[in-house]
């Protein structure tokens, strides 16, 4: 059993590297069992996400006008489908449980991971709403289902089975883990050389039933009651140390500090409503029929919201007092959507990109390799990163984090070669390892007692709209200035990919005397 802490007793420098991973060695078989799923969860949808958009454009849609775009169009419905897929199914975990919501969530990618493998055999003739356009769209919003209960489930098991003495940790090995399964598919190269794209989706299929065997042996009933139980019993110790050591009322002082859900609103507040407005405005402006999808996501999501003074006082308070409610978390997370643009890049950008600005060379040949340099980087990086800067505060750390993430994009924009390839992408790595977990923290500690999974899916709400905006744009962007046949200018293309990214940290230090000192519970 971890001992509480001892306030008062410092550590060198090296101890308070070394600590956090010696407590999370002696973490809870449950906590493993999250990270072994999500590790194989990781490997395959980096993997099949960085061969969506090639496939839907040099398979699904070849020879129809207009590929590149239509492709990242139909991308768009499975990395924006997920987002807004965990803002109504994320409280699942919290209501059924962590065990049971991670097995349905399986079961739901598997069937789903099937369907989209299957459509080229069922359905071999190719082209824009073909009948194998419109099954592999019906395995990947089966998939959209099951990743919408899955994310949030993982970070809420992570919550329910950690004390404060491993909870950064246990969040940022998550992350990393995750990273770690996304760095894999750099050695699909020769598997796709060998049977295609659409052979490695069944190799990836079958990862997938691993997964949710491994799910099902190692986080049993029993292995769940009793992790639970385990850390209870490690946070109240935590807490009564702190009280006899004199630490209690500074304690509390710092929880109360993090924005927390009003729960007393009666009020819709106007920033919700003006973001349905732009919702709402946004499918008037959605391109090419081929969005009918998004089209009816956000048509449907603009009438339900207009519509809740008709559903009464439960729906209307529902609204009121959700997390979005409170104007500065609200700006928080929306002012991180230029940043998280590279993100997206990262599939949807890059593997064409190093594939037609590289032609010719082992970076063409291999992309697959430097396309998921990223993930392996940050499995080394976030242990190491949160260990040193896990006592920092959060809000500097985003400034700090998000500058640096954004700033090598330039990089990019000063020409096509390998060493400013890889510059970007370790400088870019080190920013986000700055960030990211805390935040992905931040948002899991400041929700309420049994509303982790909501809080999760919220804070996840503007990966929505990102994955929503960018692929608008990405294929275009992709057709003007990295076409598979013409004149290319790809240094054009980051330059202004770059000038977006750097919106975030600007922001965030312009507002910061209006948003406040932002601490976890465990700050």
């Amino acid at each position: 059993m971890a001992q509480a802490p001892n306030p008062e007793k410092k550590q060198s420098p090296l101890q308070e590297i070394v600590q956090p991973f010696i407590d999370l060695a002696h973490a809870p078989r449950a906590l493993w069992g999250i990270n072994l799923a999500y590790f194989l969860e990781g490997w395959v949808y980096f993997g099949m996400l960085g061969y969506l958009a090639m496939h839907f454009s040099d398979f699904i849609f070849k020879g129809v006008p207009n590929a590149d775009i239509e492709s990242h169009h139909m991308v768009l419905v499975l990395t924006a489908g997920i987002t807004i897929s965990m803002f109504f199914l994320g409280g699942i975990a919290d209501k059924k449980g962590i065990r049971t919501t991670l097995l349905s969530a399986f079961v739901f990618l598997l069937l789903g991971r099937v369907i989209w493998s299957a459509a080229p055999l069922v359905f071999p003739v190719p082209g824009l709403f073909s009948s194998m356009h419109f099954m592999t769209m019906a395995g990947i919003i089966i998939v959209v289902i099951g990743y919408g209960m899955y994310q949030p489930a993982a970070y809420a098991g992570v919550r329910k089975f950690t004390s404060g003495k491993t909870a950064a940790m246990g969040y940022a090995m998550l992350y990393a883990l995750m990273n770690l399964g996304g760095w894999l598919p750099s050695f699909f190269s020769p598997i796709r050389h060998a049977i295609g794209i659409s052979g490695s989706y069944w190799v990836y299929t079958g990862i997938t039933f691993v997964a949710l065997i491994a799910t099902a042996l190692i986080l049993t009933p029993k292995v769940e009651k009793a992790a639970i139980a385990r850390a209870e019993k490690e946070r109240e110790e935590e807490k009564a140390a702190a009280a006899k050591s004199g630490e209690a009322k500074t304690g509390e002082a710092k929880e109360d500090a993090a924005p927390a859900e009003p729960v007393q609103k009666t009020k819709i507040p106007a920033h919700l409503w003006a973001t349905l407005a732009v919702l709402a405005g946004s499918v008037y402006f959605l391109p090419s029929p081929a969005n009918y999808i998004v089209w009816a996501v956000l048509g449907v999501a603009a009438i339900t919201m207009f519509l809740v003074p008709a559903w009464g006082k439960p729906a209307q308070l529902w609204f009121a007092n959700h997390p979005l409610g409170n104007t500065k978390f609200f700006f928080f997370i929306f002012a991180l959507i230029p940043v998280q643009t590279l993100f997206t890049y990262n599939w949807l950008i890059l593997p064409q990109y190093l594939e037609r600005g590289f032609e010719g060379g082992f970076v063409s040949e291999r992309f697959e390799l430097f396309a998921n340099l990223n993930p392996i980087l940050i499995f080394i990086a976030v242990p190491i990163v949160t260990a040193l800067t896990m006592k920092k505060k959060v809000y500097n750390m985003m400034v700090i984090g998000t500058f640096i993430m954004a700033v090598p994009a330039f990089l990019l924009a000063f020409g096509t070669s390998l060493p400013l390839l890889l510059g970007y992408l370790f400088i870019m790595t080190i920013g986000e390892a700055m960030w990211q977990p805390r935040f992905l923290q931040y948002a899991a500690e400041i929700a309420p007692e049994g509303r982790t999974g909501a809080y999760m899916g919220v804070a996840q709400f503007p990966w929505f709209l990102t994955k929503v905006i960018v692929p608008l744009y990405s294929g275009l962007m992709l057709q003007k200035f990295v076409p598979a046949v013409g004149v290319r200018n790809p240094e054009q293309m980051w330059l202004v990919f770059a000038l977006v990214a750097m919106i975030t940290p600007l922001l965030l230090v312009i507002f910061k005397g209006w948003v406040g000192d932002l601490k976890t519970k465990h700050d």
